[in-house]
């Protein structure tokens, strides 16, 4: 085993971003990985091809109201002061919203238009255009017509063009698959009666919540003691088997601190340590083809890591747009000091103060929970800041809006 690390040097985050996310995209991550899966199991995946109509939408001429289908050259004469008599079935023909529309005629007059005289006979009094109230054969979707593109994240309505258009299956992107593994000896589920020393293992149900929601298949391993075979045999195990693997804990300065260690030994160490807290102690890697990313061991530095890295670079993945950050202006109510040398996460919550908002600094700390569930939104320091005044004007990243 290595001996104790003295520190850690820090990569800056933003260094630290571009130097994973080339990594990972030699190692072939961002590669279209697709499957064929019936339209209607398809909700919310993503497309990896374009998909065309297989049929007309609609593929009959119809009607697009109630009423009467005529010729609408024969109506020309119609108006207020003289009305024009038809009579069935050789002027006109009654119809019903989807009914098809066969020749000669070529328009539908609302019902509300017609005044019936009696069975077989209507007066109408303004002549019909050609077309229409008719839904002409592709109206929707040519055969052969794009419904879909590729990297479109599939609607309840996307399936109901696709149905309509005679698709029933679809070829998305596979959902990546993750294996989160929880390291150190002192972790236990967290139903059980904890003794002194014991840590309730809680940080796998941020990792699996947070990628399953953005689009990952996240399974949870078995927890390996601070021991550097056994954290080898399942890092190994791991790659093997899926495309993306995290090792919770052991990856500060600590001496069971293992997995900058293993994962140097069985693999390559891209950066350990970025200059961000909470969460400095991050390790990006890779082992053979995969990447391996070595999380804090407390729950916001989890937090924060999966933000500013997982969600990135599963995004990029997917090939889709962001959904973009919503920032709202506000007043810093107390003073606020940062460490420098390191962007700094701040967890606030915000109150109205006339038009804006004051901003009110919740408790630091990279293990208090209570501090995330209770924040309104982020405020981040740059690094080169060290302390900002009371009532500076800052922007902080929305989370979930104040009450």
């Amino acid at each position: 085993m290595s001996s104790r690390r003295r520190h850690i040097q820090l990569t800056p985050l933003v260094e630290a971003q571009r130097l994973f996310f080339d990594a990972v995209e030699e190692l072939g991550f961002f590669a279209t990985q697709e499957e064929l899966i019936p339209v209607r199991q398809a909700l919310g995946r993503v497309t990896s091809r374009p998909h065309r109509a297989a049929r007309a939408v609609p593929h009959y001429r119809s009607a697009a109201m109630d009423g009467i289908a005529v010729c609408a050259e024969q109506t020309r004469a119609a108006s207020q002061s003289s009305p024009l008599t038809l009579r069935a079935p050789k002027d006109f023909a009654w119809v019903n919203t989807g009914d098809p529309i066969s020749e000669p005629f070529d328009a539908v007059i609302m019902v509300e238009q017609v005044t019936e005289l009696e069975a077989g006979v209507v007066q109408i009094s303004q002549p019909a255009v050609a077309g229409k109230n008719v839904r002409a054969v592709g109206e929707d979707f040519q055969d052969e017509e794009t419904i879909v593109p590729a990297h479109y994240r599939i609607t309840p309505e996307a399936i109901a063009a696709l149905l309509s258009g005679a698709v029933y299956s679809v070829w998305v992107k596979r959902r990546p698959r993750a294996l989160y593994i929880p390291t150190g000896s002192e972790l236990a589920p967290p139903e059980e009666e904890l003794q002194p020393g014991q840590i309730a293992e809680t940080n796998s149900s941020i990792v699996t919540g947070y990628l399953t929601c953005w689009g990952a298949e996240v399974d949870v391993g078995a927890r390996v003691s601070n021991d550097q075979a056994e954290l080898k045999s399942a890092l190994l195990e791991a790659v093997a088997r899926f495309d993306l693997v995290l090792v919770g804990g052991g990856t500060s300065m600590g001496r069971d601190d293992l997995t900058p260690t293993v994962v140097a030994d069985v693999g390559r160490v891209i950066v350990h340590g970025v200059a961000y807290h909470p969460g400095h102690p991050l390790l990006l890697g890779c082992i053979g083809h995969k990447p391996v990313i070595g999380l804090p061991g407390y729950p916001v530095a989890v937090w924060i890591s999966l933000r500013l890295f997982l969600k990135p670079m599963l995004e990029r993945y997917w090939g889709l747009p962001s959904e973009p950050a919503v920032y709202v202006e506000g007043r810093l109510a107390e003073p606020i000091k940062s460490a420098g040398g390191a962007v700094q996460f701040i967890r606030v919550r915000l109150e109205p103060d006339g038009d804006g908002w004051r901003v009110f600094k919740l408790p630091g700390g990279a293990s208090r929970l209570s501090s995330v569930l209770r924040a309104h939104g982020l405020l981040e320091i740059p690094a080169d800041v060290e302390s900002l005044p009371a009532g500076a004007s800052v922007q902080v990243l929305l989370l979930r809006p104040p009450a």
